[in-house]
């Protein structure tokens, strides 16, 4: 039985990792429902598990479920993953390392892993959210830098944010893409933007957008608008630098305590203690 189970185990894994490691689908996730979807193949084994994980939605608490989707959304979709594929994997998980351990006679043991399991896919998701956020905020007063030259060249706004986005690379470029796209795509301009705050979930791309759309209702040059918004980005991006420099002090306290000071104290007191006891042998 145990044989059989580790079998069992070794095949949903490799499952697991098929799935995870399959190809992005090419088509992507559209806020504006009614715009064409476009379509692309996709595995069997995705498949099955996206079917597997919106049958299992609806027994999950609606406010995780609403959670773990907002953080889907900030993390870009890492490696293809939608919410169907998320569930079913974060199942699967849960009872592959709790079923193992009840096997082994250890119920504890198994409702931990299980929970494991289950939540283990949620910090994977929002390790990969702050790492793109991170990257989005970093190059955001460079990307607006670009764009507010390129304006200020003469291309009008459509064209010269598709011109920044692809001569540029990472998260932000691929978010500006998308925008493009839905504006090509016959979406309003103003709601486009509003799409690109919604997804980036970052304060400083919601306050460009909210500038951005006032300049357009009221007439205001864009290019004075972006040249504002790049200062301020900048600003604020060398006080986040500050900010770390600052903390990076108290930071240093804790390997200092415990891992050099004991070793300083080792070397400077175990010579004198062996000669103290060699003396008074």
């Amino acid at each position: 039985m145990i044989i059989v189970y580790g079998v069992a185990f070794g095949a949903a894994i490799l499952c697991l990792w098929w799935a995870l490691s399959a190809k992005p689908s090419t088509a992507r996730a559209n806020l504006f429902a009614d715009l064409p979807q476009p379509e692309a193949p996709e595995s069997n084994l995705i498949g099955a598990m996206r079917a597997l994980g919106q049958g299992l939605r609806r027994v999950i608490p609606k406010p995780l479920i609403e959670g773990l989707n907002t953080n889907l959304i900030k993390a870009g979709h890492p490696k293809g993953m939608d919410m169907g594929r998320l569930i079913a994997m974060k199942v699967i998980l849960a009872v592959i390392f709790g079923g193992f351990f009840l096997l082994l006679g250890q119920p504890v043991w198994g409702l931990g892993f299980a929970l494991l399991g289950f939540f283990g896919p949620d910090y994977w998701i929002a390790t990969e959210k702050d790492k793109r956020q991170t990257l989005m905020r970093d190059a955001a007063a460079d990307t607006i830098d670009q764009l507010t030259i390129v304006v200020e060249a003469g291309l009008g706004f459509d064209a010269a944010l598709l011109r920044v986005a692809t001569t540029n690379e990472g998260p932000l470029a691929a978010e500006l893409t998308h925008t493009v796209e839905d504006m090509r795509a016959g979406v309003p301009r103003d709601l486009a933007l509003k799409a690109l705050a919604d997804r980036t979930q970052l304060p400083e791309i919601r306050q460009l957008v909210v500038a951005l759309t006032q300049a357009q209702r009221h007439g205001t040059p864009l290019a004075d608008t972006l040249r504002v918004q790049a200062h301020e980005l900048r600003d604020k991006r060398t006080q986040r630098v500050e900010e770390k420099a600052a903390k990076l002090a108290t930071k240093m306290i804790f390997p200092i305590v415990f891992c050099f000071l004991p070793v300083f104290f080792i070397i400077i007191l175990v010579p004198a203690v062996s000669g103290l006891a060699d003396a008074f042998g």
